[in-house]
């Protein structure tokens, strides 16, 4: 059978129609996922820096590469030589610590946008440590809290992948047993190990915590432990903070509950100077 060149051009105008229905679609939920970022401070929808719910493939996490810290890996303190701010900051200079987790996979550099002009930006929820666009972004601070976990409260934020990775295995402290078996939290820094405790993980509202609370105010401190003890989730007994102590909290989504977090706090323990 020959076509004219009418059907031939009907033909190829009707491909490139449903060729760009099915790119427009698959922005669409790309973009989906990506605009939960948004929001205003006031309702604490900027903290959605972790939510996602991504099916990305999580092969390609900066940890287990590239960024492997030296002799780190699957939960494991690296220890005092473990990881090698000087490489690592060649590759990216807003690399300022590392966090490790024992018990999970945990185990990433944190990043901190060095020429951020907001408080309270959020440019790697959705940039890699290579300053590539798109998820699954890394571990980040804001820089409303200082790169040397010196605040009153630090938040750190990740994402809770489908496909694991980030902050998902924040999501094993839920068990009462996982809990009560790991309780440490380990930062490192050029120039210090950070020896943190872990006395709650529980289940929060999606308010911005650094926005609602003012940390530069010690009864804003104990406002905030207020409020987290009366959440609902897994509690340390016997675990004692008290007045000038420092706090890190680890945030991450839920995927089933967009209008909540997870936070995994800690106060810390134990700080000894680095390499």
């Amino acid at each position: 059978m020959r076509f004219g060149k009418r059907q031939i051009l009907s033909a190829l105008f009707t491909l490139a129609f449903v060729g760009a229905v099915v790119m427009a679609a698959l922005w669409a939920e790309s973009a989906g996922d990506m605009g939960k970022a948004g929001g205003t401070r006031t309702t604490g929808d900027t903290e959605n820096a972790e939510d996602t719910g991504s099916t990305e493939d999580t092969a390609d996490i900066p940890g287990s590469s590239g960024f492997m810290a030296d002799g780190a890996g699957n939960g494991d303190m690296p220890g005092r030589a473990g990881v090698d701010f000087d490489r690592l900051q060649v590759q990216n200079e807003d690399i300022y610590a590392w966090i490790t987790v024992p018990g999970t996979g945990i185990d990433y550099p944190v990043l901190q946008k060095r020429d951020a002009k907001d408080p309270y930006d959020n440019y790697y929820l959705d940039h890699q440590v290579d300053l590539s666009e798109g998820f699954p972004g890394v571990i980040y601070s804001q820089p409303v809290n200082q790169r040397d976990f010196t605040d009153s409260l630090t938040v750190l934020y990740g994402h809770n992948l489908k496909n694991g990775g980030m902050f998902s295995d924040l999501h094993e402290f839920e068990d009462e047993e996982f809990f009560l078996q790991n309780d440490k939290i380990m930062i490192y820094t050029p120039e210090k190990i950070l020896t943190y405790e872990i006395f709650a993980a529980i289940d929060f509202s999606d308010a911005l915590l650094t926005y609602e609370y003012d940390f530069t105010k010690n009864a804003e401190v104990w406002r905030h432990l207020a409020d987290v003890r009366r959440c609902q989730g897994n509690f340390r007994e016997g675990a004692e903070i008290s007045e000038g102590d420092r706090i890190l909290v680890l945030s991450t989504c839920y995927s089933d509950k967009p209008e909540r977090r997870l936070l995994v706090e800690a106060v810390l323990a134990e700080e000894e100077a680095g390499n």
